[in-house]
């Protein structure tokens, strides 16, 4: 067995190396909004009792949340926050309260509405396992089976190291205003979806497009690392002709977006403004190295001051608004891209902070663990080898409709690409329905799962041999399936419980078939980057394809970009800001055919070499398709919560029709508060929940004893009716571990909101 993972048993090891994330604040915090007594005079009121008492309550507890809320929104540390995340949102949610006296304020739908506000960044950054910034920190940590003790927690007292970066699509921003006066010291490159045959360009889904013989051999001459200049020389070296003419071509191809020909660093570069100005200082002309230079100057001397004014919420909003009129000055673009959406890397820079702080798990703290999680592992194998067969087949149907008009040639990897974009990116629905239906069933049929059920437990004794069954041994559905990610968390009141046994875990998510802690900015946390590589190439064989990283067509934030690639991978490229690979080694889509081998699609390079099975090529596309689908049970009004042995699987959920939720508009607010507790009580709801509503891509935190609270939660369905009609649900889960159960306490010992990412694989090669 690899030395860098720790058995579970049944075949299956978790790396040494795992994730912390948790809340940047202590979920005390959210205690000061919320009012139990009120709660409980409204659920008396709600059973028939007279409501005096609840409204004398109910004007107390306005006050004293008006005077929570006053607080947080002047509290220090919660305003650096907020001003990295949104800026505008002191201005318009917390400035806003602070300028209203809390005793006095009348609470106006425009007054609650600006404390949902307020309310919202509270629970996210108090209750929501983020990793963002010093309000979301980062701690590496280890399993240490050799530690007599389950867990060993050491707080380093400290804020941990901080580190800024500029966003990649920024510094691409500037890449291509910049990219004019520098293009003959710039590399330019055939897009990765097109290719050349002779005298003619392959375009997918089209007929060739002829070029002239000038255009012809630019493209021919391309290649990575060589400059315009040089493409220009070697076109004259080897035809001869006037350099104006293939300078002409160049910006032809351009024009006609053939060729990328800009200022660029690759999207997964953490430093990418270090990157463009090593190719500025190359340029041997001062009159355009200079601008040029002074530009990234200016740019990074803005970010240079958001760095400095840490610690200052306003210095932060000021430095992050100077920042983005510098940004705008030089490019003449908004310094937010994807306005509105969330996790899409939306503005200029993003801050990763590492905790120093030392947490070990011993081999006692898997204990409990090691066996369901087992069941689940080889569940999640199964899952990925079922999903790769109905990839097969869909993928299978649109290679022979492109075959079928070409009999006797090879299907173009790019025409493929196309022809199959709806399953892999549009609308994989098709294909991964089937699959998440038929986990549901043999899960289900395995837990026997009663109707009525709100607490289902299970012994892994129990079930061991006709989980075998369901879920048979047997490889994984590509190379890279081989490892699986769950999100754990741990409800123990405090670390002497866990050292007493007397501990549950719970599974926030399973990412079947992908590795969660590859991410550039979390690598780049590691003490150690260099061993996180060696675990990954000692889990994977050699000749893996990932997707490369993209910063356009949709792609994710840099510092979700992927890390961990091996000397022996290959990236296909097919993005048109993916830059710096080597075409000789990675597989460009514009230069690849899909062939039938034996009943066996494979995709190979027209250069020659060997062929790669196309699930293969497409792994990373079909683990992300397949990857949020993951869950035991079959969606229904509700499901109960299901351990297993001492592993929760499953947490206790409703879903309703937002319709349904007939309170959420009720303008009274002492009204709604009864009517919001008479439902939660009919439902069976504790007291804290996540809510997740259509058109919401994650869940809010929602503490039903607090009125702001509850506030949220209405806006929340307001929303959902607004965006999906009848068609708009709501799903409640239960909050699990509670507030009580948050095992992880800071300096002060105030508790913190967790979670444990772990990555686990075969211990023995497959």
């Amino acid at each position: 067995m690899s030395p860098h993972l720790v058995p579970l048993g049944g075949g299956w090891g978790l790396w040494r190396s795992f994730c912390v994330r948790a809340a940047g604040f202590p979920v005390d915090l959210l205690e000061s909004l919320a009012d139990p007594d009120l709660a409980a005079l409204a659920d008396a009121v709600g059973a028939g009792a007279d409501d005096g008492a609840y409204r004398a309550r109910f004007r107390h507890a306005e006050r004293a949340l008006a005077r929570a809320l006053h607080a947080a929104a002047a509290d220090p540390r919660i305003r650096e926050a907020v001003a990295w995340q949104n800026p505008a949102a002191l201005d318009s949610g917390f400035d806003t309260l602070l300028r209203r006296d809390p005793e006095t304020v009348s609470r106006t739908g425009r007054h609650r509405k600006t404390e949902a506000l307020v309310t919202s960044y509270l629970h996210r950054y108090a209750a929501k396992n983020d990793t963002i910034g010093f309000f979301g920190p980062l701690r590496w940590a280890r399993i240490d089976p050799e530690q007599p003790e389950p867990v060993r927690a050491v707080h380093d007292g400290t804020a941990g190291d901080r580190t800024l970066y500029l966003e990649g699509w920024a510094l691409a921003a500037l890449g291509r205003a910049l990219a004019p006066p520098l293009r003959p010291w710039l590399v330019p490159r055939l897009l990765p979806l097109l290719g050349v045959d002779g005298n003619t360009l392959r375009v997918p889904s089209a007929d060739p497009v002829p070029l002239d013989p000038v255009q012809a051999a630019v493209l021919r001459a391309l290649r990575p690392g060589r400059t315009a200049r040089q493409v220009v020389a070697t076109v004259r070296a080897d035809a001869g002709g006037d350099p104006d003419r293939v300078w002409a071509a160049l910006d032809r191809l351009h024009a006609d977006r053939r060729i990328e020909w800009t200022l660029e660093a690759a999207p997964d570069d953490l430093h990418p403004a270090a990157t463009l100005r090593s190719v500025v200082a190359t340029v041997d002309d001062p009159a355009v190295r200079a601008p040029a230079l002074a530009a990234l100057d200016r740019l990074t001397s803005a970010a240079a001051t958001v760095t400095a004014a840490r610690g200052d919420a306003t210095a932060v909003r000021d430095a992050l608004a100077g920042l983005g009129a510098t940004f705008t000055d030089l490019t003449g673009a908004a310094p937010v891209r994807a306005a509105g959406q969330l996790y899409a890397g939306r503005t200029l820079v993003f801050e990763e902070c590492r905790r120093p702080d030392s947490i070990r798990l011993g081999r006692a703290a898997l204990d409990t663990l090691a066996a369901p999680l087992t069941l689940l592992l080889d569940s999640a194998r199964w899952y990925t080898a079922a999903g790769a067969a109905l990839y097969r087949r869909a993928l299978r149907a649109r290679y022979d409709q492109l075959a079928a008009r070409r009999p006797g040639t090879p299907v173009p990897l790019a025409d493929l690409w196309l022809a199959a974009r709806d399953v892999l990116i549009d609308d994989p629905g098709p294909v991964v329905r089937p699959l998440t239906r038929a986990l549901h069933h043999r899960w289900e049929r395995l837990l026997a799962v009663g109707a009525d059920d709100r607490r289902v437990r299970r012994r892994v004794a129990d079930l061991r041999a006709a989980a075998a069954a369901v879920f048979p041994a047997g490889p994984p559905g590509w190379a890279t399936a081989v490892q699986h990610s769950p999100d754990l968390m741990v409800a123990a009141p405090d670390l002497a419980a866990i050292v007493a046994g007397d501990v549950d875990w719970v599974l926030g998510e399973l990412h079947p078939g992908y590795h969660t802690m590859r991410y550039a900015s979390w690598v780049d946390c590691h003490p150690d980057p260099a061993a996180l590589a060696g675990a990954m190439a000692a889990d994977l064989p050699a000749a893996v394809v990932r997707i490369a990283a993209t910063g356009s067509q949709g792609g994710s934030a840099t510092r979700f970009s992927p890390r961990l690639l091996a000397p022996g991978h290959r990236r296909l490229v097919f993005a048109p800001d993916t830059c710096g690979h080597d075409p000789d080694h990675d597989l460009v889509v514009g230069d690849c055919d899909v062939v039938d081998t034996d009943g066996r699609l494979l995709v190979r390079r027209r250069s020659g070499g060997e062929g790669h099975d196309l699930v293969e090529v497409f792994a990373d596309l079909v683990a992300a398709n397949l990857m949020p689908h993951f869950r035991l049970l079959s969606p229904a009004p509700h499901l109960p919560r299901v351990t297993i042995d001492r592993l929760v699987v499953s947490r206790e959920s409703w879903t309703v029709p937002a319709g349904d939720v007939d309170f959420a508009g009720d303008p009274d607010e002492a009204r709604r508060f009864v009517r919001a507790r008479s439902w939660a009580n009919r439902l069976g709801l504790p007291r804290h929940v996540f809510l997740r509503c259509t058109g919401e891509r994650k869940p809010v935190h929602v503490d039903l004893a607090s009125l702001a609270s509850v506030e949220v939660f209405c806006r929340a369905v307001r929303r959902a009716r607004r965006a999906g009609g009848a068609t708009a649900e709501v799903t409640v889960t239960e909050m699990l571990p509670d507030p009580g159960q948050l095992w992880l306490t800071d300096a002060d010992g105030r508790r913190h909101s967790s979670e444990l990412r772990f990555v686990a694989a075969p211990t023995t090669p497959v």
